[in-house]
């Protein structure tokens, strides 16, 4: 490179930033230095032309020019090169050797990307990247490992917390909110409702909706820190626009007590349905409830048992003893809602509940072995989210050797109940032959399945259908 072309880079960079950026003017000195030998010339003139930034959009000549700075040892132009592979068509399977040569260079992007295309295949080598760039201090690497740690095949809630904190600290906004769950639960650190609210503000400020959900539950407790109903109620309002199905409950709650807020039948009515086409359990028996005494609206038993009997399906003890009762005030016998069976169901709760606290380490030693050992009991006894969950835990291994035919087994079982979460993750091993046969109209069936029974995301699994469908 000679020092004529430094120079046509340099006026180059003078108008480039200018306020606002000349670069039609820039165009002549980028091309004269890159033509001269000047990778970052030749690098940031393919930029533009790419872009269209001071002339037509170009992608055979950017093209071009990228590779002219490759070919002088740019690396960032090698990266783009690849990238601009990938989005033409070209399998990210022969792209990868670029990548990782990249990334063996140090190259930081690059190793970010291979995390990622790693992880998407279940490979181990997604935590080697990710802690070479943790190495780096880089937020996604962090993020990524503190995930790993906390939900691994072998489980280090104090590393999880600490990976946290650092990309918390580097403006992780996900990272705040599981710090905010960590404080709330005590998962590997002390309980503290006075650090969770400050990490819920921040995740809850970013519009993270369970946040701003969980933000607004801790302010109307006010168990450890001072209560602040006009702002929770003001936050339970901000996640109910984002569809949060939690939110709707709460706030249909709110306005059925009328403590917080004037009690209003009407709009506990109105909250608790949007909730409820989602199968919310507690929504369900407020619309009983409401059906049942007649709140606002006519009294309609028959309405009533059909929520309560909703409710109850999908884990709800109070539900089941509200149908208990009715059944002996008007002295019939169900036997799905007698004495002995109400017992059962709680005792499958309490297992779920026991396993769910060792699973995540909530109030308790995370113990994947003990996890497993209640999760059996409950999904054994039928209950569903217990079987969701044990099947997850034979995908990643948690505990167990990863088994996909265990894990769609308990997925099935949850499914056939009704549990959209169990929906989705069957269609998902349907569609890549995971423990299942392979078979896409299978995996778009249950897709569609988990929509109608009220997925909290049906949107995305629309996308994801007709992704499925088209390929």
């Amino acid at each position: 490179m000679t020092e004529s072309a430094e120079s046509q880079f340099q006026q180059a960079q003078l108008f480039l930033k200018s306020n606002p950026p000349a670069y039609a003017a820039a165009l002549p000195f980028l091309q004269n230095a890159a033509a001269a030998g000047h990778a970052e010339a030749a690098f940031q003139l393919g930029g533009c032309i790419l872009y269209g930034m001071g002339t037509e959009p170009n992608h055979v000549q950017a093209t071009y020019w990228l590779k002219v700075a490759a070919d002088n040892g740019h690396q960032t132009a090698r990266y783009n090169l690849a990238l601009l592979r990938e989005g033409n068509g070209i399998h990210e399977d022969d792209i990868v050797p670029i990548y990782l040569q990249l990334a063996e260079e140090g190259y930081l992007d690059a190793q970010i990307r291979l995390m990622h295309y790693y992880a998407e295949h279940g490979d181990s080598r997604a935590v080697i990247w990710a802690q070479k760039a943790a190495e780096r201090h880089h937020p996604h690497a962090q993020l990524f490992l503190a995930q790993h740690h906390q939900n691994g095949q072998t489980p280090d809630l104090p590393t999880a917390h600490m990976l946290y904190q650092q990309a918390a600290a580097q403006g992780m906004v996900y990272a705040h909110w599981q710090l905010a769950n960590q404080f709330l639960y005590g998962q590997g650190v002390a309980q503290n409702d006075t650090q969770a609210l400050y990490h819920l503000r921040i995740a809850a400020k970013a519009n993270i909706a369970p946040a701003q959900t969980a933000l607004a539950k801790l302010l109307l407790e006010g168990k450890h820190i001072e209560a602040a109903p006009e702002e929770a109620i003001k936050w339970l309002n901000k996640a109910v626009r984002r569809h949060d199905n939690d939110a709707r409950a709460l706030l249909a709650h709110q306005y059925m007590i009328g403590i917080h807020l004037e009690r209003d039948y009407k709009q506990a009515a109105f909250y608790a349905l949007q909730a409820a086409r989602h199968n919310h359990p507690e929504a369900l028996r407020l619309l009983g409830d409401i059906y049942q005494y007649g709140l606002g609206i006519p009294a309609s038993p028959q309405k009533a048992r059909r929520y309560y009997e909703r409710a109850a399906k999908h884990g709800d003890l109070t539900a089941r003893h509200k149908l208990l009762l009715a059944d002996a005030l008007q002295h019939t016998n169900h036997s799905e809602y007698s004495t002995e069976h109400i017992e059962y169901h709680r005792t499958a709760e309490r297992n779920y509940q026991a396993g769910f606290a060792h699973h995540y380490g909530i109030g308790c030693p995370q113990d994947y072995a003990s996890a497993i050992m209640f999760y059996n009991l409950a999904a054994s006894s039928g209950h569903a989210k217990a079987q969701t969950n044990l099947g997850m835990m034979y995908y990643n291994g948690q505990g167990v050797a990863a088994n996909h035919r265990q894990a769609a087994y308990w997925f099935l079982q949850a499914a056939h109940q009704g549990d959209t979460i169990a929906q989705y993750n069957i269609a998902c091993l349907c569609h890549r032959g995971l423990g299942v046969p392979q078979n896409t109209a299978a995996a778009c069936s249950w897709l569609q399945t988990a929509i109608d029974n009220g997925h909290e995301h049906p949107d995305q699994l629309r996308a994801i259908m007709a992704q499925w469908q088209s390929a």
